[in-house]
């Protein structure tokens, strides 16, 4: 008998809906604990608008949407998430060991200040810890960002195209991070348009084309040039019909 793996993220027939603009139109799926789960699709596909409602920052216009079993607008679960999207959410006239002490206290982070180290050498910003965040570079903005949002440990990451801004080294060096994350059996939902990186990181994918779900499967010997055939397919079918 196959055990059932228990799913942290499910989402039924989400819609969303800004005035009479509709950014999302009956999304469902489901991410199952463990797992790196890589939504692709463009700018203005939903993507940022569907991580929004997943994190508890924004309500859905109708439909369900439960993690850990709960809604995240009650936000009981906070503690056990993290987000990294466009907002850094790090405070300019601090340094770097200061909003990391912030947040630290704010999620009861024990060993705090061994901790705040520890996530800043990960990040390569060990030598900035005194700098005001106002100096830092967009790059560097973002690495602190990542820095945070590891810094309580927590089971399910929500990162929103969290490799804008980055260089190859930066880049490369939250590759490593995430696959340290997968390996230690965290849940990862990623968006990105990052064909290579996406389908390098996941095991499940879905695709977004004008606000809906066209695609999902397993990325488990899934080749990249199929995977762009497939989606580029799908987005021209989509332009097709609009």
């Amino acid at each position: 008998m196959i055990e059932q793996v228990p799913a942290v993220i499910t989402a039924e027939k989400l819609r969303k809906e800004f005035g009479r603009v509709v950014a999302l139109r009956g999304v469902s799926f489901q991410v199952p604990a463990s797992t790196f789960f890589t939504i692709f699709g463009r700018n203005g596909a939903g993507k940022s608008t569907l991580l929004s409602i997943i994190s508890g920052m924004a309500a859905a216009s109708s439909g369900v949407i439960r993690v850990f079993g709960e809604d995240p607008a009650a936000r009981t679960q906070r503690h056990r998430l993290s987000v990294i999207s466009h907002e850094s959410f790090l405070y300019d006239n601090l340094t770097a060991l200061e909003n990391l002490e912030f947040y630290g206290k704010l999620y009861s982070v024990q060993d705090l200040k061994e901790r705040t180290h520890h996530v800043l050498r990960q990040v390569g910003l060990h030598h900035r810890r005194f700098d005001l965040v106002r100096t830092f570079s967009r790059g560097m903005l973002q690495r602190l960002t990542i820095a945070r949002a590891i810094l309580h440990n927590p089971d399910l990451f929500l990162l929103d195209e969290p490799f804008t801004g980055l260089d190859q080294h930066a880049t490369e060096m939250l590759i490593g991070l995430l696959e340290t994350l997968k390996a230690q059996g965290k849940t990862i939902l990623l968006t990105t348009h990052d064909l290579h990186i996406g389908l390098r990181l996941s095991d499940q994918y879905m695709i977004l084309e004008r606000q809906q779900v066209v695609e999902t499967g397993s990325a488990s010997g899934l080749t990249e040039d199929a995977l762009r055939e497939k989606y580029f397919s799908l987005i021209s079918s989509g332009e097709a019909g609009q």
